[in-house]
């Protein structure tokens, strides 16, 4: 008894680890089994997912372009086809623009207008636009340009004499019977840390005149370059500043839809420089480059919208 006593946890024990080695065993053939399931499976809808995009993209060529209630087309791919023209919608010809204005582009050159066709213009600037308006003799426009003008000092400073009394430029241009607009501001800005702010605060001026009459021709002038001596020696009037604050200007009149006027070609040099012989001072121009640039705006000049 004692014997058979003894022998019997030893069978037991043996019988367990048996058992526990079929049970890894098994436990490690359910798992590969169950990750071979998984692996058929994400091979399987894969593939399904393929076919089904396949499937899909060329159905959706074969889409006609369908027209909303307000007759505007949806195009439901680039290469669809027009149902009535049989046509590339990319090869139809872009609709016609009224009036012909194209505010992404500069104002290109066109037939010579009379010095009448400034009657009823204003020309708002700085000093260079205030040199302009006195050795042009341009008497049938109205000047409000002040020498040290800048983007917002339009809106503070009185430097119109309206009836005795000063006010500011755009409280002048209330008071004024006006159909076009000529604005060249920037080079006193120059200095400024922030370009960001230089062409906020343009902005906010064309609103303005945009507000005192919507319906105002509104052009806005590139700023003339300095001389190259100028531009290598101040200490911040420099003409790459003037080109970036160009760009600048650009954008914004295709933006607020205005006119974009690149007077600065009209007295350039070849490389971008004023003539030393244009400005005694390298900056502000003399009577005879006053006259280019005038006879350049009468060859530029915009259809009224």
């Amino acid at each position: 008894m004692n014997y058979d006593l003894y022998k019997s946890p030893s069978n037991g024990s043996s019988i367990a680890l048996s058992r526990r080695r079929r049970y890894r065993k098994n436990r490690r053939r359910h798992q590969l089994r169950f990750l071979m399931i998984v692996i058929i499976l994400s091979l399987m809808i894969f593939a399904l997912f393929n076919v089904f995009s396949t499937f899909s993209s060329k159905h959706k060529k074969n889409i006609p372009v369908e027209k909303h209630p307000n007759n505007s087309l949806t195009v439901q791919d680039d290469q669809v086809l027009d149902a009535d023209t049989s046509e590339s919608v990319s090869d139809q010809p872009e609709e016609e623009n009224i009036g012909g204005n194209d505010y992404s582009a500069l104002v290109p050159m066109s037939e010579t207008v009379d010095t009448s066709y400034f009657d009823d213009a204003v020309f708002i600037g700085d000093s260079r636009t205030e040199g302009f308006m006195l050795f042009t003799g341009l008497s049938n426009a109205t000047a409000y340009t002040h020498k040290g003008l800048m983007v917002d000092t339009v809106f503070t400073n009185p430097v119109v004499n309206v009836g005795g009394k000063k006010i500011s430029v755009m409280e002048a241009l209330k008071k004024t019977s006006f159909s076009k607009v000529y604005i060249m501001l920037g080079i006193n800005e120059t200095g400024w840390p922030y370009s960001n702010l230089f062409i906020q605060k343009y902005g906010e001026i064309i609103d303005e005149i945009k507000n005192i009459n919507p319906e105002a021709i509104i052009y806005v002038q590139s700023i003339l370059p300095v001389s190259q001596k100028v531009s290598s020696s101040h200490s911040y009037v420099k003409n790459t500043k003037i080109s970036e604050y160009n760009l600048l200007i650009q954008q914004m009149a295709e933006e607020k839809e205005i006119y974009y006027i690149n007077s600065a070609e009209s007295v350039a040099t070849t490389d971008g420089y004023l003539p030393e012989e244009a400005a005694s001072d390298g900056i502000h121009l003399k009577k005879d480059y006053c006259y280019k640039w005038l006879e350049y705006l009468k060859t530029h000049t915009a259809n009224a919208k």
